[in-house]
């Protein structure tokens, strides 16, 4: 495509130096993917590496760069051709960039954007499942794994950037898949890595602390999020809606704020005064009972329907209601979806239970590493009523330390014991992460243990669990390594849960 169409089906680009005619094939912010005629886009960040990366772009043939308004004055633009510039983010126009000259994939399928602190897994998921076992040809982009119809894929981070994104799209779109269900994080969000994609739906699950090493406070993350919104808005496909849990934390204000900006773009609710809406859960051990209210279209009656799941938790009513509004809202064979809720897979680290060899005690992993996640997962299993709960966890080293405290009285409050591990301390000391979870405990609890070494912590909880107890081991779930320092090492908790409960049961 030549440069000149470029800019002019996105102005917000602006040719400062070189000839329009020239021709680009696609674009790379990362300069070791450079082909010779792409568009080596400037990262923002690294200012101090600047230079070095356009002498790299250059090495590889690159003619073609795009930079912030801020960066004209760099030296080493003067060896480039061609000079495009910004006066938005160049994240934002590096992926409407990407989207466009990887022919806009998004728009020749369903779009299912989902955003959110927690939820955003599970729910894509479950949405990937449904639309399986509907016959849809499905794919999947998240945190845990990508996954195009039975192939799995890895997954780097929850949202890829723009470029391997959208190439991404095009080869599922070339594979013939009809619906993606994607996470957007706010980090993907706020740096452009969405921009330009044309979304079929977009939800929003919660907002509570985490990624303030990232966000400057808790309006910007906010805000991030509200970007989902914008790019439904700005999206051109047909039948295109929103839904907002608006009986959530931040659901009121995400509710007010779509308001203020005065979108056509239909948004729902999922919440006692929303379209779609549940009621009277039952919880046990086997699974998840509940009413599932939504407002008849053109009618004066509000349908009830009971549901039942195999997954386990008040989370995952929260979790397959916000499904079952969406994939009544794509137009999914409504008795098959309510059919196939009943046996949906166990999300990878989300509530995985573990159960002893005879079925007296179990362990439930999941990736709870927010207040808030943790809080959700300990009242869940309250709420199952068993006889003890002894909580694991850590908190990551280099990351938001606010938390730390905070997830320690959660889990005095919840727990019958809890116990203190690591949880990728990375370059942090280990002991010190748990010291500062520890000055979250009231004065005088005692019912608590500091281990640092998380396989021996998962042993001593095991040895302490009680018949007909749970034990929560929280903060990694589907991860299968812990960082330790700068080194990776294989760590997995549910196998690590498993040994114990095997050594344990030979040991008697």
């Amino acid at each position: 495509m030549k440069v000149s169409e470029i800019i002019k089906r996105i102005p917000e680009l602006k040719l400062i130096k070189g000839e329009s005619s020239t021709e680009v094939a696609y674009i790379w912010a990362d300069s070791r993917k450079l082909e010779a005629r792409d568009i080596f886009v400037l990262p923002e960040e690294n200012t101090e590496k600047q230079e070095a990366f356009l002498k790299m772009a250059l090495e590889k043939g690159s003619e073609v760069v795009l930079i912030s308004k801020r960066d004209v004055k760099l030296k080493t633009l003067e060896s480039f051709p061609v000079v495009l510039e910004t006066e938005e983010a160049v994240g934002e126009a590096h992926g409407k960039t990407a989207c466009l000259l990887a022919g806009n994939p998004a728009k020749k399928m369903k779009l299912v954007a989902i955003t959110g602190t927690n939820g955003k897994t599970s729910l894509t998921f479950i949405l990937f499942h449904l639309a399986r076992k509907v016959g849809k040809n499905a794919a999947l982009i998240g945190t845990v794994q990508i996954q195009i119809m039975d192939r799995v894929l890895e997954s780097g981070y929850t949202t890829p950037d723009a470029s391997s994104l959208n190439l991404l799209l095009k080869q599922m779109l070339d594979e013939g898949i009809e619906y993606v269900f994607m996470e957007m994080s706010s980090h993907g969000l706020k740096l452009g890595r969405v921009a330009g994609l044309e979304i079929t739906c977009a939800g929003f699950t919660n907002l509570t602390q985490d990624h303030l090493d990232f966000h400057t406070s808790m309006e910007d993350y906010f805000e991030s999020k509200f970007k989902i919104f914008q790019l439904l808005e700005q999206s051109s496909v047909k039948n295109k809606f929103g839904l907002v849990a608006s009986d959530v934390s931040f659901g009121e204000k995400m509710v007010k704020r779509i308001a203020e900006a005065k979108f056509k773009s239909p948004i729902y609710l999922l919440g006692k005064s929303g379209e779609f809406n549940y009621s009277n859960t039952k919880l046990s051990l086997l699974g998840s009972e509940y009413r599932f209210h939504k407002k008849a279209k053109n009618l004066p009656f509000i349908e009830v329907r009971k549901i039942r799941t195999n997954l386990l938790g008040n989370f995952n009513v929260f979790n397959t209601s916000f499904a079952l509004a969406v994939a009544y809202e794509l137009g999914f064979p409504w008795e098959e979806v309510i059919s196939c809720l009943e046996k949906i897979p166990t999300v990878p680290g989300r509530f995985h239970v573990v159960p002893f060899p005879d079925r007296s005690r179990i362990a439930v992993v999941d990736y709870a590493h927010t207040p808030d996640a943790l809080e959700n997962i300990l009242k869940s299993c309250v709420e199952i009523a068993p006889k003890q709960i002894i909580c694991l966890f850590g908190c990551g080293g280099d990351r938001d330390r606010t938390k730390r405290p905070q997830m320690a009285k959660i889990a005095e409050n919840l727990a019958d014991l809890v116990i203190l591990t690591s949880d990728n301390p990375r370059t942090e000391s280990p002991e010190v992460i748990l010291d500062e979870i520890e000055s979250g405990f009231s004065r005088g609890f005692q019912r608590y243990e500091k281990i640092v070494d998380r396989r021996m912590a998962i042993k001593r909880a095991v040895s302490l669990l009680e018949r007909d107890g749970i034990l929560v081991v929280a903060g990694k779930g589907h991860e299968t390594y812990q960082i330790i320092g700068k080194e990776k090492t294989k760590f997995i908790d549910f196998e690590e849960i498993e040994n114990a409960f095997q050594n344990l049961e030979l040991g008697r």
